[in-house]
């Protein structure tokens, strides 16, 4: 399990963990393969800005062992056509996320020295044309990610660390950017692909299956990421 814990003849007791955006993409590769492995998973649902601001306040009184902040937007447009609502979702959905879910679920984490993973993005390095919220929202969750491992790591013995994906293949968010851009840049779908994978040493996407099994492993033991805390892992390039 994620903290080490033991009951009769070393039979391990498995995590809850609560993961938000488990519905699709990567956020439901991740949930079929710890589930695989034994652990409880609550979905927490925050699609938009809206959902970020009216989490619910009685989260503080579940028992979780694991937060993994996965759910994220994208919007993609020129700076003279981005508009702040616009704006405020990506930020709200990507950053905001991070700081009210961890804070509401503090006191289960504080008491089951428990573990949060953040999945920042390698955009909060490697800004992309057009997506000013999301690069900005990215480099908000990897700079969290830091201080909050400094904040709680020594005090209350969590673990917090994340792992920086590049584009991952055949997820929502990937086919809607790829749509975007070729509506705002005004490519081809055929130059957009081309243009993309150029752009990666493997030479593809990666696949969530493969991160979300990465993950999986990380997770089985409180040991395989411990010495994690304070580390973004990039994941494909």
């Amino acid at each position: 399990c994620s903290n080490g814990r033991v009951v009769n003849k070393g039979r391990q007791i498995m995590s809850k963990i609560l993961i938000t955006g488990a519905k699709s993409g990567l956020g439901k590769a991740m949930r079929e393969k710890l589930e695989e492995q034994g652990h409880e998973i609550l979905n927490y649902d925050i699609s938009d800005g809206h959902d970020v601001r009216n989490i619910n306040p009685l989260m503080g009184n579940y028992h979780v062992d694991v937060l993994i902040n996965n759910a994220g937007v994208n919007l993609i447009d020129w700076l003279e056509n981005f508009e702040e609502d616009m704006w405020d979702k990506v930020m709200d959905t990507n950053a905001k996320g991070i700081y009210l879910m961890t804070k509401m679920l503090l006191p289960t984490l504080i008491k089951n020295k428990g573990t949060v993973l953040n999945i920042v993005s390698n955009a909060s390095h490697m800004p992309m044309t057009c997506s000013l919220a999301y690069n900005a929202s990215k480099g908000a969750a990897h700079i969290m990610t830091l201080q909050l491992a400094r904040e709680l790591t020594k005090k209350h013995g969590i673990t917090v660390f994340g792992i920086a994906p590049n584009k991952l293949s055949g997820t929502g968010m990937s086919d809607s950017i790829d749509e975007q851009v070729v509506k705002t840049r005004g490519w081809t779908k055929e130059y957009a692909q081309e243009y993309q994978l150029n752009g990666l040493l493997a030479g593809e996407e990666t696949p969530p299956e493969r991160l979300a099994e990465f993950v999986a492993f990380l997770l089985q033991s409180k040991e395989h990421h411990k010495y994690l805390t304070g580390c973004i892992l990039p994941y494909g390039a």
